[in-house]
């Protein structure tokens, strides 16, 4: 800086250029922050809304059920005015829901673009796709609005650096008369810095002032040493309250986490209950049913075999009324087992039917796949009945059909010539196989 200027001058220039730069820096890192969680928060509430959607529309995609999907939707939709476009797509292109808002234009900043596929929650296939375009509008808004704080700051600390400079100015006027006093001041003669000296002149004053000064210096010491004291204590009383807040905080998102994974345990055993047989743990019909209208379609367009083996344990209501029904249900599970152990391929399925009948559903199988099972069951049905301790004997009538599909012939034929076969096998006089190809 220029040494003609004075120290008065000197020093409003640095407190002016001081107070700018800091009041620009922190109002520059302040706005970056803003913009950097503003924006980050916008995201997480676009990819937390996709979160939840995309469970409930996975299910109902995989169900078939277009209709519910679209109401949960239309209600998300009306409810969520951020959203500007959804659309859910199948595998296949069609378009099971699709909503855009009437609102362009809006957004300073480009929304916020998310897609997510949807898998088969059985096979792991894909089966479609969620498209949404987000809203950033709260995020312009929450920019906009602190840009014009940052402003009406800027201009309120304008005023303030023009009412610190007069004050500055007005307070450093007597500075400058003390400056042309000690110029005239001899520091060899007088002992100024060790002694007050008595009288009314300038250098008096000044000189009185310097020891009053360290005197109260030596005083202030004492008392700011007072003060660090309460200020440490205070400290560690706070540092402890925190701890305990934290600590506090740190049980309350333990026992979070913890509720979380009891209700997806809860989700899963739910899932489960809804597929499965309650007695046997097989397949229940109704997945039967799904899976069999989806395998046909396989089959059919890949030109592949498909069988089918319909079991029913013979006699089973003699059993029931001999031995009572928790013997009858012990060898119903028993059962399950031993068709359980003969698929080892993924697609394959077994289910509980109805009663004491049973299927197969045997995808990319011919009919001497599906017979080789069907005599295994037989085997493992002769061992379990061989063995010593076995009280209640078993055997089953079991029909075979197996078909290439056709546009002509819908799933349903299957199924009826598998009846037809184990029919007959019962006429036959039970606990042998029959075969009906197609």
């Amino acid at each position: 800086m220029n040494r003609s200027l004075s120290l008065s001058t000197r020093i409003i220039v640095a407190v002016t250029l001081f107070f700018f730069l800091a009041l620009g820096t922190i109002t520059y890192f302040n706005y970056t922050s803003m913009q950097s969680f503003a924006k980050e928060g916008e995201m997480q509430k676009s990819a937390q809304l996709l979160n939840s959607i995309e469970p409930v529309v996975s299910i109902n995609m995989f169900l078939g059920m277009d209709d519910p999907m679209r109401d949960y939707l239309n209600k998300i939709t009306a409810t969520t005015p951020m959203i500007l476009k959804l659309v859910v797509k199948g595998s296949d292109g069609k378009v099971h829901f699709s909503y855009r808002a009437d609102r362009q234009g809006i957004d300073h900043l480009s929304p916020i673009r998310l897609t997510r596929t949807i898998h088969d929650k059985i096979a792991s296939k894909p089966i479609g796709t969620i498209e949404m375009v987000y809203s950033n509008a709260k995020y312009s808004e929450i920019l906009e609005q602190y840009k014009q704080f940052s402003l009406q700051l800027l201009l309120a600390a304008l005023a303030l650096v023009l009412l610190l400079v007069i004050l500055l100015k007005k307070a450093l006027t007597p500075l400058k008369d003390l400056a042309r006093e000690l110029k005239r001041y001899d520091p060899t003669k007088s002992n100024f810095p060790k002694e007050r000296i008595e009288g009314e002149g300038e250098i008096c004053i000044i000189q009185n002032a310097v020891v009053d000064m360290v005197e109260k210096i030596q005083d202030y010491t004492a008392t700011l040493s007072k003060m660090n004291l309460e200020l440490e204590t205070k400290v560690k009383e706070r540092t402890q309250t925190i701890e305990n807040t934290n600590e506090q905080l740190r049980r309350e998102i333990e026992e979070r986490i913890r509720a979380e994974e009891a209700l997806k345990y809860a989700n899963k055993m739910l899932e489960k209950l809804s597929t499965t047989d309650s007695l046997t743990g097989l397949y229940n019909r109704r997945i039967f049913e799904q899976n069999l209208k989806k395998y046909w379609k396989t089959a059919l367009r890949e030109r592949h075999p498909i069988s089918m083996i319909l079991c029913d344990i013979d006699h089973f209501k003699k059993i029931n009324d001999t031995y009572g029904h928790q013997a009858g249900d012990k060898c119903l599970k028993e059962f399950a087992a031993i068709l359980e152990k003969c698929i080892s391929r993924p697609l394959d399925m077994v289910a509980r039917y109805g009663g004491e009948e049973f299927i197969f559903l045997l995808p990319d199988t011919p009919l001497l796949g599906a017979i080789t099972i069907a005599n295994e069951i037989q085997l493992l049905l002769a061992e379990r009945n061989a063995h010593p301790h076995t009280r209640i004997k078993m055997t089953t009538s079991i029909g075979v059909s197996s078909i290439v599909p056709t546009e002509k012939r819908g799933s349903v034929v299957l199924l009826q010539e598998a009846d037809k076969a184990l029919y007959e096998a019962k006429e036959k006089g039970r606990n042998q196989i029959v075969v009906n190809p197609l």
